[in-house]
């Protein structure tokens, strides 16, 4: 029989821990949470400025399980809109659709480069009948799924500015889990045939509430709290003692104060490897050591402040050019009319992917401005510099989990020294050191939340499809997904409320 806690203790007041703390505690449960940030959210924040709304990279809501967007769907009510979806990519001067068209390829460079892409992708997939060899790298799985050319038109550049190393340091499992079932086959068919009719598209238009992301969050914590239960802001979780099983004690420093708690459960989606080093008993030199070499690239956000109507149609455009400082930028106005102070003007929120103490981190906030309008007004030609009128910058740690050749044996080390815990959980992006969607981490969250609860469910299946994320197809594989009990008064569409509030 599945072990019911009375008490859990939550480190950590992102989505994945809050929908735990919203699963249990609006079902009678008791959660704590403790948060070391003053706001909930982590990675799903909104920052106000100056009349300007913007997320930390741009989230959106998207997920292939209908219950989980009843769930949303009934969290969010009427805070909700839909956004059409444009994703494109901008190489030497020229914007590509994304995913990849042929059609698009051979109207911005030409037949040539069709030829050659083409020729490059029948040449790998040959090579890679005759070998057999074990795609391993990000770049073999690229140009397995693309080619040479594509690969470097479309891919090399941008993941090798995310991550801050070759491609050829870097894990598949990545590519995997953003673009599996997508290919120049896949394109080419689409070219010629149109998408198969037993394909839903999910990348066409998504969910997002009108005053950012971080509503979600909030909405989570409203709940719990009015449930009864604690969310504790300022809470910086030093040490956790097992005393056995079903039996922890949690030691944070709030108010510059030492303070624990005890519960019979433990959820964690603070840092993974800093989960195992502040764990009593202690964990071994084997398990230091992995958990010290789990690597995390940081970010920072750069919204920019401009006097124009719009700047692009893009939700997303993804910059592949080696001397721009950013490497991704969303417009927050394309997404909800709510997120700038007016309709005269916009904003762009510029990512600047990086590590803590290398060159990027280290330049100042107005030396990380100044070279992004300039970026912008010189090298792209996107906004006119009498269009500027200020910008933001925010700094965020422990962003994206580095899968680098030797991640997945250094996780399952830590894993093996944490199964000994009995009572104690991970979840979350960072928690367990996947990259996670904010949908994914949530929906685990609930899992878990249901699993704590007595269900026989398995929260760390989520977001390990082999499949592309942004489709349906009919032959998905199946896996434990959250199942949504709406409460009897939940009748109908916030979606529908959605469509009304865009029109």
């Amino acid at each position: 029989m599945t072990y019911k806690p009375e008490h859990v203790i939550i480190l950590g007041g992102g989505p994945g821990g809050l929908a735990t703390g919203h699963e249990v505690g609006t079902k009678g449960g008791k959660v704590t949470v403790l948060e070391k940030n003053q706001y909930v959210g982590g990675l799903c924040r909104t920052i106000e400025d100056k009349g300007y709304r913007f997320d930390l990279g741009g989230h959106r809501w998207f997920s292939k399980n209908e219950d989980l967007n009843d769930w949303f769907r009934h969290l969010m009510r009427d805070e909700l809109v839909l956004v059409e979806r444009v994703s494109r990519i901008y190489y030497q001067g020229k914007f590509f659709f994304y995913p990849i068209r042929f059609t698009d390829i051979l109207k911005n460079t030409g037949l040539v480069t069709i030829l050659h892409a083409g020729f490059a992708f029948l040449w790998s997939v040959f090579r890679q009948s005759v070998r057999n060899q074990a795609v391993v790298t990000m770049k073999q799985a690229y140009v397995s799924q693309f080619g040479t050319k594509l690969y470097d038109m479309f891919f090399r550049m941008y993941s090798e500015k995310v991550w801050g190393r070759p491609c050829e340091e870097l894990s598949a499992d990545w590519v995997s889990q953003r673009s599996k079932g997508l290919s120049v086959w896949t394109a080419v068919r689409d070219a010629l045939i149109g998408s198969d009719n037993k394909v839903t598209s999910l990348i066409d238009e998504f969910m997002y509430p009108r005053n950012g992301y971080m509503r979600i969050p909030e909405r989570m914590a409203e709940d719990i709290q009015t449930s009864g239960n604690t969310i504790s802001l300022g809470a910086a979780v030093s040490k956790i003692h097992y005393h056995g099983p079903h039996d922890f004690q949690v030691f944070y420093v709030k108010d510059q104060q030492q303070q624990s708690l005890r519960g019979d459960a433990v959820v964690s989606t603070i840092p993974l490897g800093f989960l195992a080093r502040i764990l009593t008993p202690a964990c071994s030199d084997e398990v230091t050591a992995a958990a010290n070499a789990l690597e995390f690239r940081d970010l920072i956000t750069v919204n920019v402040q401009i006097r124009r109507k719009q700047v692009s149609p893009d939700t997303w455009l993804y910059i592949q050019d080696s001397d721009i400082l950013f490497g991704r930028f969303h417009e927050p106005k394309n997404w909800s009319s709510d997120m700038v102070p007016d309709d005269e003007h916009t904003s762009l929120v510029l990512e600047c992917f990086c590590t803590a103490g290398d060159e990027i981190w280290s330049m100042s906030d107005d030396q990380i401005a100044a070279r992004c309008v300039s970026d912008l007004v010189n090298k792209l030609q996107f906004i006119k510099q009498d269009e500027y009128e200020g910008a933001k910058i925010i700094r965020t740690r422990y962003a994206y989990p580095v899968y680098d050749l030797d991640y997945a044996r250094k996780i399952a080390i830590i894993n093996a020294y944490l199964a000994g815990f009995e009572g104690l959980n991970i979840s979350g992006r960072g928690g367990i050191f996947r990259y996670n969607n904010a949908d994914h981490s949530i929906e685990m969250g609930l899992m878990l939340g249901q699993k704590l609860l007595g269900y026989d469910i398995d929260h760390m299946a989520v977001n390990t499809e082999d499949d592309y994320q942004e489709v349906i197809v009919g032959h998905e594989a199946q896996r434990d997904k959250y199942i949504f009990h709406p409460p009897p008064a939940f009748a109908a569409s916030a979606e529908e409320s959605a469509r009304e509030a865009k029109a």
